[in-house]
């Protein structure tokens, strides 16, 4: 039977190799094989012809398919697999291949085929270590081609194989399966089991679920039963407005009308911010129920019924002379959102003028100001309003933010005088405020834009003297330099940027001084750089330090994987990235990493398992801990064995960086810099707005690039492909250097920031990149850009060789 199952499994791989989808990557390009040795090679702009080396064993290729899968080339991982299956007779090495074919399939949206593929796997290979794993997949299979009967069936299957681990997450996905089945008794069981095994305090999103199964199967007893207890067990008001909701509608069909009332009324009063609390108004006030105005107006905003919240709120401000401040801000938000921009002042004003104590108070002032500049253009009135509260109330908290925003209104309206000298007042009248120091600096930047170079010097110069930060003091005597070198004083120059080249290192300021003395431009290019690493040597090296540093016997083992092997943490997080459940893996690996984060051996024995597995975040992060731990700095870390900046400073997914260099023109460290800033090499972060992958593309840029380069299947989560994400990130960042002459910083700036500002931007600074830096109104984007060129000096410092 033995030889009948492999014999089956390679016709099932042969037929599959007849077939072969096009990878929507279209690329043949290697997986990353970052952790294992590499040969020490010079590498130059063009990109390394491989060298051939010995056909790999069979385990070696589901590890070179795995790194394949992790990188998004989904066409070489199915190749390796089956090579994997096809050269061994090991059950197991066949299984695990299987599953990765089936994987690969799947990504590529081929889900009858990984279904295929899967049953293959289960019906010839009845036991091993990867069934329980492909169930999981199998089960994603059938859920995106709407099976959910059989999904639920297989995410069952998974528990009854790997019970344990996971029960908490898959029970509740079994349980979701059911509910699109219509499987409502079967789902109420998998929710209490997602409950039992969990072990959370707060259960209510799931005490939830199970009383709309309740619902579904019309016993509205036990629904309204499930959703009050979930509502007296959470402390987040999302679930209380939403359990509210839930039970109100129960009770109006159970013909309890003011039980349901009582519910939407407790929401009114208390959880305005949720459209469920919305959808209890609207029962509440289509059953003629008195609401509180108040409540009622501030509930119609947080929904977006503007015009309806400004009424309600106006009859509330009407009815109720004693009333706060509170009707008056929510109802000139409400006419704004409406444009009508003098009702919303008018409302403010008034708030000020009839409420000084109230909690609005000092926004109502800050929005005045804001409506005026970004609605009106009415950039003098907004300075105004700011310096007028000032002038009224020197003693708030708010007055230094206050006079700095004024300044900043003055200086984007071109009245830069104005701007310098109210940046200005912020160390003379606040000088313990923590946004002083920044404002002096632009006060310096300003008068240098005017010409007026003294009062430049003389804005920099006490800066440098009263400032207690080395990246503030270095920032002003970089442009003290710039003033020197501009009156003709290169040796003055000279002394300033050496000065501040000595104060941070590592930081921008200092880099950017060094690269003056230099005559270096800004992100300039090591002559020579090497990518190739001797992993075991530098890891040898390591460790002999480790041993030293913390006093570590030299009968502990460093290599293995040690305690970490009981770890319910360690091993959770590793049972969901075999299953492709990135962000939650990470999420368990982060919280390990702080519980064990005051042992260098532990941490080191985790680094080295993130590295392999391709979870790079944390092992970066590792890695600094480690060096934390041995008292270093920024600029000693520099100094510590080269595995560590290795580590935090990788080449990870090399080979598709180093060919969209090639095709592009960007220098492979930029685009690792960029990469590294941007999401620390994690392939499946998205941010709060809605940025996705490696280079943290927005999707309507993403489909707009994918259009223009050749993907006409792309969806949103292709973003998620390390392989598409690189190519369209770098051709994005290719097109923005090129539409900007070549100039990096304005790329840069475009890329985060946008294309239309850094062109406005552009237009201040005149040719000049350090003053364009200055001029950027973001301060997000003046971050990035100068985190983008720190990361890129020490990857040059790592890699450059002389």
């Amino acid at each position: 039977m033995k030889h009948i199952r492999i014999v089956s499994i390679i016709l099932l791989l042969v037929m599959m190799g007849c077939n072969l989808p096009t990878s929507l990557s279209r690329s043949n390009t290697p997986p990353h094989g970052q952790s294992a040795p590499e040969t020490p090679n010079l590498i130059t702009p063009t990109f390394p012809t491989p060298t051939s080396t010995p056909t790999p064993l069979p385990a070696v290729r589901l590890t070179q398919g795995d790194n394949a899968l992790l990188l998004g080339d989904t066409q070489r991982a199915r190749q390796e697999y089956q090579s994997a299956a096809m050269a061994s007779d090991d059950p197991e090495i066949q299984a695990a291949a299987l599953v990765g074919i089936a994987r690969a399939y799947y990504e590529e949206r081929n889900y009858q085929q990984a279904i295929e593929t899967l049953l293959a796997l289960i019906n010839e290979h009845p036991a091993n270590h990867s069934l329980a794993n492909g169930y999981y997949f199998l089960a994603e299979a059938y859920l995106a081609l709407g099976e959910n009967q059989k999904a639920a069936e297989a995410y069952e299957m998974f528990l009854q194989l790997k019970p344990g681990i996971l029960d908490d997450l898959i029970a509740e996905k079994a349980a979701e399966a059911w509910m699109a089945a219509g499987q409502y008794e079967k789902a109420i069981q998998a929710y209490q089991k997602a409950i039992q095994a969990s072990g959370m305090q707060d259960t209510a999103r799931l005490t939830i679920r199970i009383g709309q199964a309740y619902q579904q199967l019309n016993d509205l007893e036990a629904a309204i039963r499930q959703y009050l207890e979930a509502y007296q067990s959470t402390s987040n008001d999302y679930y209380k407005a939403q359990a509210n909701f839930l039970a109100g509608q129960a009770y109006l069909r159970l013909g309890f009308p003011e039980q349901a009332y009582a519910r939407f009324q407790d929401s009114v009063n208390n959880f305005p911010r949720y459209y469920d609390t919305y959808s209890g108004l609207i029962e509440l006030v289509n059953a003629g129920q008195p609401v509180n105005q108040l409540n009622r107006g501030l509930v119609n905003y947080f929904a977006g019924q503007y015009a309806l919240s400004a009424e309600v709120l106006l009859g509330y401000i009407n009815n109720n002379p004693d009333h706060e401040g509170t009707a008056h801000h929510y109802r000139a938000l409400a006419l704004r959102q409406i444009n009508n921009l003098e009702g919303a002042l008018e409302e403010w004003r008034t708030l000020i003028r009839d409420h000084p104590g109230d909690s609005f108070y000092s926004t109502a002032w800050q929005e005045i100001a804001y409506t005026q500049w970004a609605f009106l253009e009415d950039f003098e009135g907004a300075a105004n309003t700011l310096l007028a509260f000032v002038s009224q109330n020197p003693s708030s908290n708010e007055a230094p933010n206050a006079l700095f925003s004024a300044a900043r209104i003055l200086e984007r309206s071109n009245r830069l005088t104005r701007a310098a000298e109210t940046w200005e007042r912020l160390l003379q009248e606040y000088p313990a405020a923590s946004i002083s120091p920044r404002a002096q600096f632009l006060a310096g930047i300003t008068y240098y834009r005017l010409g007026a170079d003294e009062r430049a010097l003389n804005a920099l110069q006490r800066q440098v003297v009263l400032s207690t930060s080395p990246n503030d003091q270095a920032a002003a005597l970089l442009w003290i330099g710039k003033i020197q070198q501009r009156a003709g004083n290169p040796d003055a120059a000279r002394e300033a940027w050496q000065q501040a080249a000595s104060l941070d290192p590592t930081g921008y300021y200092s880099e950017r001084a060094d690269e003056l003395l230099n005559n270096q431009p800004p992100f300039h290019s090591p002559a020579v750089y090497d990518l190739g690493i001797d992993w075991s040597t530098e890891q040898q090296r390591a460790e002999d330090w480790l041993r030293d540093t913390f006093a570590i016997p030299p009968e502990t083992d460093l290599k293995g994987i040690g305690d970490l092997a009981q770890n319910p943490r360690f091993i959770r997080g590793m049972a969901l990235w075999e299953l492709g459940l990135y962000q939650t893996a990470r999420g368990e690996f982060e919280s390990l990493r702080e519980e064990i984060s005051s042992d260098p051996v532990v941490l080191y024995r985790f680094l080295n398992i993130m590295l392999q597995i391709g979870a790079y975040r944390p092992a970066i992060f590792a890695s600094r801990q480690i060096l934390n731990l041995a008292g270093m700095d920024n600029l000693q870390t520099l100094n510590a064995p080269r595995f560590f900046n290795l580590v935090r400073f990788g080449t990870y997914y090399k080979d598709a960086v180093m060919q969209e260099a090639n095709e592009t023109g960007l220098h492979p460290l930029l685009l690792f810099s960029i990469i590294r800033q941007e999401s620390f090499f994690e392939t499946f972060v998205i941010s709060s707005a809605g940025a996705r992958g490696l280079m943290q593309i927005m999707p309507a840029t993403g489909q707009e690039l994918a259009e223009r380069y050749g993907y006409p299947d792309f969806q949103v989560e292709d973003l998620h492909n390390p392989l598409i994400n690189i190519r369209l990130g770098a051709k994005y960042l290719a097109n923005q250097r090129d539409y900007f002459g070549g100039d990096l910083y304005l790329a840069l700036a475009a890329y985060n920031g946008g294309p239309g500002n850094a062109y406005a931007w552009a237009q201040l600074a005149e040719g000049d990149p350090d003053l364009f830096l200055e001029v950027i109104r973001f301060e997000e984007t003046q971050r990035y850009i100068r985190s983008i060129a720190e990361i890129m000096n020490i990857y040059r410092l790592i890699y450059e060789r002389k």
